[in-house]
């Protein structure tokens, strides 16, 4: 049986965290948590910072089925990221159809939770080539984009605090609410359809796309514009084990300016320290396949490829209520009304 996460669970999550698949890449490199430490902040599903925690605690003759999926609401949206499903899948070439099973009841219980609360998609990050993506795909995943993540060992530093703007080129402004329009526009212009639609930024839905969804107080950007139209953004978050950096509009820019606006995001992340009080980590960013020119602008500023990873999305449905229209509702009414009466006489 799969329950909620509640106290008497604790010592079973602490034991089978140290065996965990990771499945929500930014999470675990910028703010690394343990499971048990990110149940405990949700008294319910759902509940505090958007946590739930499933378990599956089964002891028979068969010996025990002991698993835990948990999940992170994104902020804003009707979507949610797995976190973490225990215990890992061995390598492929260890076959382990018990585990396969925890896996596939675990993703079933949670997809389906999370649909009742109203929830759209369910987004998970895996290893290219691990077990993980295809135990996914079995319960309904979809793979939607493949990427590689670069990482920059440490961030760049600098020996003093900077005057705000300082050695930014022309047409370079710091990033402004208004500007989540043309973010959106850069989006869907460097985006195949497809990934489009997975990611829900073809539903009309608030907050499409995603630009932010983790921590959105601790994002800033830069916008480039050229003729007064924003031709391409950078995007930093700080974090407190590493730090992200993101472009946007890749397709339709120039090698040199990719290069430009990695330039000015490392910027931003060299001045994190003075505004944030974070001291050096590494930096981290994701290519997607469809990204072109966008890695040999990241190894020209010293970063390397460090994973592979598989983009899968669930979408599931959604229970609406809606009131019947007053005409409709009042003929079922007289409908079953007149029902009872011939039944009763």
């Amino acid at each position: 049986m799969i329950r909620p996460f509640g106290l008497r669970d604790a010592l079973l999550v602490r034991d089978l965290q140290r065996n965990s698949a990771v499945l929500a890449i930014e999470q675990a490199l910028l703010h690394p948590n343990a499971p048990l430490w990110m149940a405990l902040t949700a008294p319910w599903p759902w509940a505090g910072l958007g946590v739930a925690t499933y378990i599956l605690d089964e002891r028979d003759g068969d010996g025990p089925a002991l698993g835990f999926a948990q999940l992170l609401r994104r902020a804003a949206r009707p979507e949610a990221d797995l976190l973490y499903v225990a215990p890992a899948l061995p390598p492929e070439d260890a076959h382990d159809a018990r585990r396969e099973g925890i896996w596939r009841r675990l993703l079933h219980h949670s997809c389906q939770a999370a649909a009742g609360r109203g929830l759209q998609r369910i987004f998970a990050s895996s290893p290219e080539d691990g077990p993980e993506t295809g135990c996914l795909k079995d319960v309904g995943f979809s793979l939607y984009t493949r990427e590689v993540l670069y990482r920059l060992a440490a961030d760049p530093a600098t020996d003093g605090p900077r005057p705000e703007g300082a050695s930014r080129p022309a047409g370079f402004r710091p990033q402004l609410p208004q500007d989540n329009w043309a973010l959106q526009r850069l989006y869907t212009n460097s985006t195949p359809r497809l990934v489009q639609s997975a990611e829900g930024a073809v539903t009309g839905e608030v907050g499409s796309p995603p630009l932010c969804w983790w921590e959105p107080d601790r994002w800033r950007g830069l916008v480039w514009e050229r003729a007064n139209e924003p031709r391409g953004a950078v995007q930093v978050h700080i974090g407190r084990a590493g730090h992200w950096l993101r472009i946007w509009g890749v397709n339709a820019l120039t090698a040199h300016d990719l290069r430009v606006l990695v330039e000015q995001g490392l910027g931003l992340i060299a001045d994190a320290p003075r505004l944030w009080g974070r001291g050096p980590a590494p930096v981290y960013a994701t290519v997607r396949d469809y990204e072109i020119g966008l890695g040999d602008a990241l190894t020209g500023f010293g970063f390397a490829p460090y994973l592979k990873r598989a983009r899968l999305v669930k979408h599931t449905v959604a229970v609406v209520r809606a009131p019947l229209p007053a005409a409709l509702a009042a003929r079922e009414i007289a409908v079953e009304a007149a029902a009872h009466i011939r039944e009763t006489v």
